[in-house]
């Protein structure tokens, strides 16, 4: 499977519709698999942590879940097909679901978020199982959220405990399984409840997408310095690249 690193992050050079297809591949052959969903925030946070960085190669997949990262890739002279993001994947999983059954355990937010998103999923799409669901404030060390899991024997767990926690718990616990897609989708959940809306498409077109999440949630600004630091280290890779 190709790859494409952008600055020391590997993503899987793949489109939306061939990535969600790849990940049904993984789940009817039982292979577990550790996806990322990485933003230029994602990439810097790498840069700045050798743990996170570790993660990141550990993963089987990384996405591009930023227009930044495209342009990025474009800019490097290595295009990617486009974005995958986590939102996208995760909600055409629940489409082919809803046909094949998948099963599913979702992970993290509050216990009020949780439980709303999971009877939203449920209302929409009867024919997949929610075999189980837990808020994302337990003890670290708690072995009965892994067990719970187990026990559920999930297809597909969606782990939104933000990054790089949602990440590290996936580490650290996937030897603990059989089998599963494991996919850290930060504060999906909160959209699922309908409680963080996406932008609409007129933005997400206009590549704006990260505005209209901050003007919902102003406190994100500090995060946010991360795009501009990101297209920084683009431009000196690549000048140094080009000499």
């Amino acid at each position: 499977m190709r790859r494409v690193t952008i600055l020391g992050v590997p993503f899987i050079h793949i489109d939306q519709d061939g990535f969600v297809s790849l990940l049904e591949e993984r789940i009817s052959e039982k292979k577990k698999t550790f996806v990322v969903t990485a933003n230029p925030e994602i990439v810097m946070l790498a840069q700045e942590n050798d743990e996170f960085m570790r993660l990141a190669h550990e993963a089987d997949f990384v996405t591009a879940d930023g227009v930044g990262v495209v342009k990025g890739a474009q800019l490097l002279g290595e295009p990617l097909p486009g974005r995958v993001t986590g939102f996208d994947t995760i909600h055409e999983l629940f489409n082919r679901g809803d046909e094949k059954g998948y099963r599913f355990y979702f992970l993290g937010a509050k216990p009020e978020i949780i439980e709303t998103a999971q009877e939203k999923i449920v209302s929409q799409y009867p024919g997949l199982e929610i075999v189980g669901y837990r808020d994302g404030y337990f003890d670290w060390d708690d072995p009965s959220v892994a067990q719970n899991i187990r026990d559920a024997n999930p297809d597909i767990v969606l782990v939104g405990l933000g990054a790089p926690r949602q990440e590290k718990w996936i580490s650290e616990h996937l030897d603990e399984f059989d089998h599963g897609v494991f996919i850290g989708v930060g504060g999906s959940f909160d959209g699922i409840a309908g409680t963080m809306k996406r932008a609409p498409k007129i933005w997400q077109k206009l590549n704006l997408e990260w505005l209209y999440r901050l003007f919902q949630q102003p406190s994100r600004w500090r995060r946010m310095l991360a795009l501009p630091r990101f297209g920084l280290k683009i431009l000196k890779q690549k000048v140094k690249g080009s000499r």
